[in-house]
């Protein structure tokens, strides 16, 4: 399911990013395949607010777009 989909406060397991070539920056912050994060606030714009590993990004409608996640199983919802 896409990330931009997903409902707010919900954990999820991102399970592929489609970042341009210069996505370093992402895997720096967090945002790599297996990553566990959650949705915390919605933008007036498509903006999104995510917790990743306990830090806060705000991403774009865009980036948001180009996440795809998937429901955590039990034994994974602890995060």
């Amino acid at each position: 399911m896409n990330l931009s989909a997903w409902p707010r406060g919900r954990a999820a397991r991102l399970v592929s990013t489609d970042f341009p070539t210069g996505s370093l920056r992402a895997k720096e912050l967090g945002l790599r395949p297996g990553a566990i994060v959650r949705v915390t606030q919605r933008t007036l714009f498509g903006g999104t607010v995510l917790d990743v590993s306990g830090s806060r990004l705000a991403l774009d409608r865009t980036s948001v777009r180009r996440m795809i996640v998937e429901p955590l199983d039990v034994e994974g919802a602890l995060s």
